[in-house]
């Protein structure tokens, strides 16, 4: 990957957030270049800044994976 070829807003916007740089550094070359060409649609700097979290979205979302449906109604009771 030749980064010289990164739009400098994105390259702006992926510099401020390290959690989307390390995600993108990890990315494979093709992952990379298609979110390099979706980065070239984008009109301002709040759309830049949107675009470039949506590489951290899930890692914001608590994993929640429970064995058993049931394990959802144990806890104290209200009644």
């Amino acid at each position: 990957m030749d980064y010289n070829n990164i739009p400098l807003s994105l390259g702006m916007a992926i510099t401020t957030n390290q959690a989307a740089m390390d995600r993108f550094v990890d990315m494979t070359e093709a992952e990379k270049e298609a979110f390099i060409d979706r980065s070239r649609d984008v009109m301002s700097k709040e759309e830049m800044e949107k675009l470039v979290n949506t590489l951290t979205e899930d890692e914001e979302r608590p994993d929640v994976h429970l064995e058993d449906v049931n394990d959802i109604f144990k806890g104290p009771s209200i009644g």
